[in-house]
């Protein structure tokens, strides 16, 4: 018995989630009849192999604070606590096996759909997965609709004309790192967290 319908996955380091996270997956809940918006902080990303993460209590922590007065957010620590990388393709795996719900969504970037086929096991991906696509300023999705190997999935590949907001969580740990504000960017309760936890000051 499937717990739900419909579900999104929403994958990242959120390192520190902000706004812009946060402005996506409101619009998605708002374009498609989904039950859960599943926020899923990255274990080991075998994309950022040399990226140093700050520590996963925290980025839950702040993912709980920033989600926990909208009822159709929740988190899952799934990533943060398998040993290894973190695959897309075991996650969904993961979720499958788990029979959390019928049709398992990824809201992922545009950055992300243009190099889709370049992460493991592919075919499982785009056989079993559904995509929800959010433009990124400076990528320009045209290749999805012009080239033949997306042809095949395209029914499982939405894209979302969502409201773009250019706030990066490169860019928030700098302004913290140099004594800069970040109001506005991220929720005051990660504010406070980060404040609260000497977060990215070095």
């Amino acid at each position: 018995m499937y717990q739900y319908n419909n579900v999104a996955i929403f994958g990242g380091t959120f390192d520190p989630i902000h706004l812009g996270h946060l402005l996506i997956a409101e619009q998605v809940n708002n374009i498609f009849s989904l039950d859960q918006i599943i926020f899923m902080p990255a274990g080991r990303p075998p994309h950022k192999v040399n990226k140093v993460l700050s520590f996963s209590k925290d980025r839950l922590e702040m993912v709980n604070l920033a989600i926990k007065d909208n009822k159709c957010f929740i988190s899952s620590s799934y990533e943060l606590e398998k040993e290894g990388k973190s695959y897309t393709a075991e996650t969904l795996r993961y979720f499958h096996n788990q029979d959390i719900a019928k049709r398992i969504y990824f809201i992922i970037g545009a950055d992300s759909l243009l190099d889709i086929f370049n992460w493991r096991e592919t075919d499982y991906l785009l056989k079993y997965g559904h995509y929800i696509v959010a433009h990124r300023p400076g990528y320009d999705i045209s290749a999805f609709y012009q080239d033949e190997k997306y042809k095949p999935y395209r029914e499982r590949i939405s894209i979302l004309d969502t409201i773009q907001v250019d706030i990066s969580s490169t860019r928030i740990r700098n302004f913290v790192k140099n004594d800069k504000s970040i109001r506005y960017q991220t929720p005051d309760r990660v504010i406070d967290y980060i404040n609260d936890n000497n977060l990215y000051r070095g």
